[in-house]
């Protein structure tokens, strides 16, 4: 990826310098990769095996609007228009929220005691994040993903289309109004808890995110006292509730889910061992 200094003339500079880049905005530099993939159009073991290789000035171009997008805020996923997750790849606008390692959390504890044929909804499904993982993982099992923008279920149906997926559907609908019919096994969510005049929406990376998938009133709690209140009733009996939070949300969290009706939630860690989720039983 060049600079306005000196735009590498191969891939191994390319790639060293968007590891700069990256690594200067606190971004994992193993991006590089991702990015210089998506610009030549060639697997990231081909990159590593061919640091010789040339770069011609179509590429050269190309990356240096790439840098300059990154230095601007824009995520690396959205500027690739998809990110990985787990063991596939997701297609992304900029109107939907890149998904996040920590996001693996709740895909791991949602699969964990996941009974047969259940049938699993997803709240602000978004680009199908979640909804894909747990229909990927259980082909066995119904999952019903939804999200308030018509654009997200609208990409999240492409997402299943490419990954050959049947047995998850998706819809526009909104927590704050109507629900589904019938009951769960599983209800989980990646929703809003963002405080809106949290400093970290001003960094680079997070700044060109959605707000509308990031922010929530309330201290950042609103919707999850929405999403808990309304899945008290409809959960089956055995059924979870399984809800993503701030690190420093943890003990909120909990406040929130026990008067909703259920019992003590368990919180779970993320690969940094911060708070992440909280997972309670009817």
């Amino acid at each position: 990826m060049p600079t306005a200094a000196e735009p590498p003339a191969t891939v191994g500079a390319g790639l060293a310098a968007a590891r700069r880049a990256l690594a200067a905005r606190g971004d994992e530099p193993a991006a590089a990769l991702w990015l210089w993939s998506r610009i030549l159009a060639r697997p990231p073991a081909w990159l590593l095996a061919h640091p010789e290789a040339p770069l011609d000035s179509r590429a050269v171009r190309r990356g240096g609007k790439l840098l300059a997008r990154l230095a601007d805020g824009h995520s690396v996923a959205h500027l690739c228009g998809s990110a990985p997750f787990l063991d596939f790849e997701l297609r992304l606008t900029p109107r939907t929220l890149a998904p996040r390692a920590d996001t693996e959390t709740l895909a791991a504890a949602a699969l964990d005691g996941l009974p047969r044929r259940a049938r699993a909804l997803d709240w602000g499904a978004g680009a199908g994040t979640l909804a894909l993982a747990l229909a990927r993982a259980r082909p066995d099992c119904r999952i019903i993903g939804l999200d308030r923008m018509r654009g997200a279920a609208v990409l999240a149906r492409a997402n299943a289309l490419r990954l050959r997926l049947r047995n998850a559907r998706f819809a526009r609908a909104d927590w704050r109004g109507a629900w589904p019919a019938g009951r769960f096994d599983l209800i989980l969510a990646n929703p809003p808890y963002v405080t809106p005049r949290d400093p970290r929406l001003r960094e680079t990376g997070v700044r060109r995110e959605p707000r509308g998938a990031l922010v929530a009133t309330e201290r950042g709690l609103r919707d999850l006292r929405l999403i808990a209140a309304g899945a008290r009733k409809r959960l089956r009996p055995r059924g979870r509730l399984l809800l993503e939070h701030g690190a420093e949300q943890a003990d909120a969290a909990q406040r929130v889910v026990m008067r909703a009706g259920f019992g003590r939630a368990r919180t779970l860690l993320d690969a940094r061992r911060l708070p992440r989720a909280c997972l309670v039983r009817v």
